[in-house]
């Protein structure tokens, strides 16, 4: 018995658990919540995003994926090439490959813009008057632009998430 090897499986597939459930959560519940409720939910939205912890939990969860995950990788294929060539080997690298950009996606582009977001409404709620036109417009944008991310980040997610699921079996290749 490997305990290395199922404490990284363990570790893996809760993150990846907590990383898919977060990220639906926030996309499909919170999000169109928050901009279905505006402005009376820029105050919980800012809490969530700054002091609720919310962006710093998904770090930490894609994080161990990711550094579970590569070790998973390595152990097992050693990096060779006809080991990744072979159907599981493609099925976890394109697993991989859609897992690591959407870590960097969320890093570099959501996590940044949800946080310019939270502090925009906090600002906005601080101020006790509704957002004036110029302050109104970039809660548009940024909400937008988080709208978009988050398909891309859902797309990407489930990608990993099914090519990891079933690469084991991927013996049609």
């Amino acid at each position: 018995m490997d305990i290395l090897q199922i404490v990284l499986r363990i570790a893996h597939i809760f993150g990846g658990v907590m990383w898919v459930g977060g990220a639906v959560m926030f996309f499909f519940f919170l999000e169109p919540t928050a901009k279905a409720t505006a402005p009376e939910s820029q105050k919980y939205m800012g809490y969530l995003m700054s002091r609720g912890r919310f962006i710093k939990f998904m770090t930490v969860v894609s994080m161990t994926t990711i550094l579970a995950g590569a070790l998973l990788y390595w152990r097992t294929s050693g990096f060779r090439i006809e080991w990744i060539t072979s159907g599981p080997g493609l099925g976890f690298t394109i697993g991989a490959t859609a897992g690591i950009t959407v870590f960097v996606l969320g890093n570099l582009l959501i996590g940044p813009t949800a946080e310019h977001l939270a502090g925009l409404a906090q600002q906005i709620q601080a101020a006790g008057v509704p957002p004036s036109a110029e302050q109104a417009a970039e809660l548009g944008r940024l909400e937008a632009r988080l709208s978009k991310l988050g398909r891309i980040d859902i797309l990407l997610l489930g990608t990993a998430l099914l090519t990891m699921a079933t690469a084991r079996y991927w013996t049609f290749l």
